[in-house]
C-alpha cells in the first residue's frame, strides 16, 4: 500500500465515523424532544386536573354550606333523563327583621333588601351540552330561582360530569335516614383514567 493509499483509507474510516456520530446525535437530540414534548403534555395535564379538582372542591364546599343551612321540607329532588338529580332548595333569609324563607344572594342586588328574595329558591342541575368534539359535556349548574320558578341567575360549579348511571354517577342527592349522602363524580383525562370523586354526608340544621 502506498502512502497516498494509506491516507486516503484513514480518511475514508474518520468520514464514516463521523457519518455515524452525526446519525447517532441526531436521534439523541430527536428523543430529547420527543421527552421534553411528553413532559410538557404530561405537566399541562395535571395542571389542568390540579386546577378542576380545586374547582370542584370550591363547588361542593358551596353547596354543602348552603344544605347545611337549608330544611329537610325545603329540599326536592329530582331525577333527570340521564340518571342524574335536579336539586332544589330555600335558605333561612331575614327581610326588615323578619325572618322567613327564600335565597339570600349578594349578586342579586346592592343591599341587604335586594340580596334577600322571599320564596326564592336555589336549583343544582346538570345540563348536557356539545363539547365541540362529537360528544357531549355534562355541567353542574347553580341557579337562582324566582317565585314563579323562573331563572334569574346561573352559572357553572363543574364540569366534565359522569352520568347518573355510572358508577360512581355524576351528581346525585340522597336521603340516608337524616343525612343526605350527595355524590359528585367527573370524567377521568388521558383515556378515561383518573377522575375525581366526591362524597359528602349533610345534615341539615333548621328542621
Amino acid at each position: 500500500m502506498t502512502r497516498a493509499n494509506a491516507i486516503d483509507s484513514r480518511s475514508g474510516f474518520t468520514l464514516l465515523e463521523m457519518m455515524i456520530s452525526l446519525t447517532i446525535l441526531a436521534f439523541l437530540g430527536y428523543c430529547l424532544l420527543i421527552a421534553v414534548d411528553v413532559g410538557h403534555d404530561s405537566q399541562q395535564t395535571v395542571q389542568r386536573i390540579t386546577a378542576e379538582e380545586r374547582a370542584m372542591r370550591r363547588s361542593t364546599t358551596s353547596l354543602v354550606d348552603e344544605l347545611r343551612a337549608s330544611r329537610d321540607a325545603s329540599i326536592t329532588i329530582t331525577p333527570l333523563a340521564d340518571g342524574n338529580h335536579q336539586v332544589r332548595f330555600q335558605m333561612p333569609i331575614e327581610v326588615a327583621g323578619v325572618p322567613d324563607w327564600g335565597v339570600f344572594d349578594r349578586t342579586l342586588g346592592p343591599d341587604e333588601a335586594t340580596q334577600n328574595r322571599v320564596g326564592w329558591s336555589l336549583r343544582y342541575t346538570v345540563r348536557i351540552v356539545p363539547d365541540g368534539n362529537g360528544g357531549v359535556d355534562r355541567q353542574l349548574v347553580r341557579q337562582i330561582l324566582d317565585a314563579a320558578q323562573a331563572v334569574q341567575r346561573e352559572r357553572v360549579v363543574a364540569t366534565g360530569l359522569l352520568s347518573g348511571g355510572d358508577v360512581p354517577p355524576g351528581f346525585t342527592m340522597v336521603r340516608q335516614g337524616d343525612i343526605w349522602e350527595l355524590t359528585l363524580s367527573t370524567e377521568g383525562h388521558l383515556g378515561g383514567a383518573g377522575g375525581t370523586r366526591a362524597i359528602f354526608h349533610v345534615r341539615t340544621r333548621n328542621n
